[in-house]
């Protein structure tokens, strides 16, 4: 929050592109490397962090509990911003509080996406450094894009809810494809190996 808060002038004072440029060099960025320090940190050396997927769940969590607390901050903020006009602050803070649900399913999928290659590269030592930079780059992708659509089109309420929904369930999709492959991959070395060590 405080280095989205410290950016945005400077973006916002680009005459052309401002917002798209913050969305994808600052806040995906930031925000997605946030939340994989927390697995970085604090489940990578787990002894429970034994398999690719893991990196996924773990992942997944992180972006649950970013989400949380920043969908509180905006609640929060909206209730103590809001006073008097058309509708009660109550109105205003329910409102935020429905339109922040549908944001929370995109922080977990993200960040899935950044523990899925955080899990290869735990178990693909030799190319660690460039599988987690390539995790980390299509997280943020995927985050700055999201951001950039609801933050730029005109979008109605239920153009929006029909856009997120599309949008998560595509890179939902995108990511169990991922994780067959990997399994379906990872079972064919197995028997390779199971093979090999029976014929010696």
């Amino acid at each position: 929050g405080l280095l989205n808060t410290l950016f945005v002038p400077l973006f916002a004072a680009l005459p052309v592109g401002g917002l798209v440029l913050f969305f994808f060099l600052v806040v995906g960025p930031v925000e997605e490397t946030v939340k994989w320090l927390a697995v970085r940190v604090f489940a990578y050396d787990a002894p429970s962090f034994d398999a690719v997927v893991d990196g996924v769940v773990y992942g997944a969590v992180a972006g649950l509990g970013f989400a949380a607390i920043e969908n509180l901050g905006y609640i929060v903020q909206t209730s103590l911003l809001v006073t008097g006009g058309e509708f009660s602050p109550l109105q205003y803070t329910v409102g935020t509080a429905t339109q922040r649900a549908f944001v929370g399913p995109g922080h977990v999928i993200y960040s899935a996406f950044a523990g899925y290659y955080l899990g290869l590269a735990k178990f693909n030592p030799g190319q660690r450094g460039p599988i987690v930079v390539k995790g980390l780059l299509v997280a943020a992708l995927i985050h700055g894009f999201y951001n950039t659509v609801v933050s730029t089109l005109p979008l109605t309420p239920l153009g929006f809810i029909g856009f997120v929904v599309l949008y998560d369930a595509l890179w939902l999709g995108i990511l169990y494809r991922k994780l067959r492959r990997y399994e379906s991959l990872y079972s064919v070395a197995q028997n390779r190996l199971s093979l090999g060590s029976e014929r010696l």
